[in-house]
């Protein structure tokens, strides 16, 4: 088997990810460590995934399906073998428990038959058959070594499908009768525990069948250790195993190799990773548990792989739906990650701080790739025009890596592509980086800030003075626009009788850079808060330039939903409606 399947290696983990990931933890507004386990989730996926705030956006949930020869010698479940057919049918009709909760959060299900001992009567399970359940495991080995690696090579190829599709977490579950005394075999045979000790009621069997289940574990304990297979991890899973045991270990293995983590779900698809974690002990990095089974085996297996389940609710309806059912709690902890304000962005005073958070971290983020420019736009160009405006915000809010050189340069092109009147271009662009500039630029933008509050009664005065209007020392950049009134000369074609279009042409500019760096996922903020000769003192700027901006650049946590001063509610968008006229002032369009 050895040379017949190249099992993937898990992707290193990388710590320093989840260190970064845990000091931002630590600097949300809420006390240390207060979401519990879901921060060791969360700085778990930073690692997995090499981004301090990770994210989830594409869980794909895959069910592997297949009988075991136990079941039909032995009677170790209430069920007989046709009901494993009957419920794959159940689910890819969405009538089954996993596929309304996959359906509810909108989650794509593919269901493989692996190993289903009848021939399945749906057209949407996909069937890749080892062959008709495995043999009676009491007697012999439950498979061969080729059906083994077959099988782990069908969780290999059904995960990559998923993750070329785009999935960035895999849900997996599993369906077949007998499944739980294979797996409570398995973790007998892993853990080197007795058999009393781990054996459980799986789909609830009395206290007669919980006898027959035990002493029929025996029995194949006891052939396995006859063949010496316990030195083994290959052959002792080939004994004891099942094929959709062995796929869903491919496909955990499989998406390790690739930085995708697994969300298990219980017994099956835990002893599936624990075997998986001895063939490739990186791979528990990559593992994360959706709850506890009430299988005795169950919390052992996640103790020896280091998976502190998310639930606890007595779940033992398999196929996966503890894994489902967590899902929204771990998209929950992501939001949370990535929208709720550090302590700094909320200007609340932080009984924790650590000097630490201040320093300076690398740049982690990788190039994006450019696309190539149509003569022509197609629909879904178009979409992206519209999509990029309805998604640009005014950000105060930056993380401190630092940008791409190459991006900024775009953003500037981007800006020096602007339309501007007579061709005049009346702009330059200032890249600021240097903090010891930047710290007298916010004291000018301070003063301003207090003067500029003195307009408002008491109560909004204080309302507008804790409003976070700039970003100019978190931010790793601030570019400072300026209009040049004189550029072109005297006479400036088409602005003879309006002469404030160069200021209108330099608005233009920064618009576009804003739009290229919403589409870059580079947030800005336009600071507009100073006086214009101390932002010329500042800078060096000449009496006749005017400063018109300074754009505060970096990645941010978040794009809010909305605008953030509609969100705190200083204002709200106005109508459109309201602001069409027909022909005339006033008057309004017909309808």
């Amino acid at each position: 088997m050895q040379n017949s399947l190249r099992l993937p290696e898990p992707a290193l983990f990388a710590d320093e990810y989840a260190t970064q990931a845990k000091m931002r933890l630590d600097n949300l507004t809420k006390p240390l460590g207060s979401l519990g386990d879901l921060e060791l989730v969360i700085r778990q996926l930073a690692g997995i995934q090499r981004r301090i705030i990770p994210q989830l956006q594409h869980p794909h949930f895959l069910v592997f399906a297949a009988d075991h020869g136990v079941a039909a010698a032995h009677q170790v479940s209430r069920y007989g073998q046709e009901v494993t057919e009957e419920m794959a049918v159940n689910m890819a009709m969405g009538s089954s428990v996993s596929a309304v909760l996959a359906r509810q959060h909108k989650i794509p299900v593919r269901v493989i038959d692996v190993g289903i001992c009848r021939a399945v009567r749906h057209p949407d399970v996909v069937v890749r058959k080892i062959g008709h359940g495995t043999s009676d495991f009491t007697q012999g080995p439950a498979m061969t070594h080729t059906q083994l690696a077959q099988a782990i090579q069908v969780g290999i190829d059904e995960a990559n499908r998923a993750m070329d599709a785009g999935a960035d977490l895999l849900l997996l579950g599993e369906l077949g009768i007998g499944n739980t005394t294979s797996a409570t075999a398995l973790a007998a045979w892993l853990l080197d525990k007795p058999v009393s000790a781990l054996v459980g009621r799986g789909t609830g069997v009395d206290d007669e069948g919980m006898q027959r289940k035990m002493k029929v574990i025996e029995m194949a304990l006891a052939a396995c250790h006859a063949a010496e297979a316990e030195s083994d991890w290959l052959d002792g899973f080939a004994r004891l195993g099942g094929f959709e045991l062995a796929a869903i270990a491919g496909a955990m293995l499989a998406g390790a190799a690739r930085r995708v983590p697994t969300l298990l779900d219980g017994l099956m698809t835990g002893v599936a990773a624990l075997w998986a974690t001895k063939m490739a002990p990186a791979l528990a990095a990559y593992l994360l548990a959706g709850h506890l089974s009430p299988e005795p085996a169950h919390k052992l297996i996640l103790a020896a792989i280091g998976c502190q389940p998310l639930l606890t609710l007595s779940l033992r309806v398999g196929e996966g739906t503890g894994a489902l059912f967590a899902w929204p709690i771990l998209a929950s902890g992501l939001k949370v990650m990535a929208e709720s304000a550090t302590f700094a962005d909320a200007r609340v005073t932080n009984p924790h701080q650590d000097a630490s958070a201040d320093e300076h971290v690398e740049n982690i983020y990788t190039n994006q790739t450019e696309a190539p420019v149509a003569a022509d736009f197609s629909l879904a160009e178009r979409e992206a025009v519209y999509k990029v405006i309805l998604a640009r915000r005014d950000i105060r809010v930056f993380l401190p890596q630092p940008l791409d050189p190459k991006i900024v340069t775009r953003i500037l092109q981007a800006g020096h592509h602007g339309p501007s009147v007579g061709y005049m271009q009346p702009w330059n662009f200032i890249v600021i980086e240097d903090k010891d500039v930047l710290l007298r630029l916010q004291h000018v933008v301070d003063k301003a800030r207090v003067e500029a509050g003195r307009v408002y009664a008491d109560a909004k005065r204080d309302y507008y003075l804790r409003l976070k209007v700039e970003g100019l020392v978190e931010a790793p950049l601030t570019i400072c626009v300026t209009n040049d009134s004189t550029r072109g000369g005297p006479h400036v074609l088409g602005r003879h009788t309006i002469p404030e279009t160069d200021l209108m042409s330099t608005a233009c500019a920064i618009e576009n850079m804003w739009l290229a760096a919403r589409a870059e996922g580079v947030a800005m903020g336009w600071v507009s808060i100073y006086e214009k000769q101390d932002v010329r003192d500042v800078l060096s700027i000449p009496a006749h330039v005017d400063p018109c901006a300074l754009l505060t650049l970096g990645y941010t946590p978040h794009f809010p939903d909305i605008p953030v001063l509609e969100r705190v509610g200083w204002g709200e968008r106005l109508q459109l409606d309201d602001l069409i006229y027909q022909n005339e002032w006033g008057a309004l369009p017909e309808k």
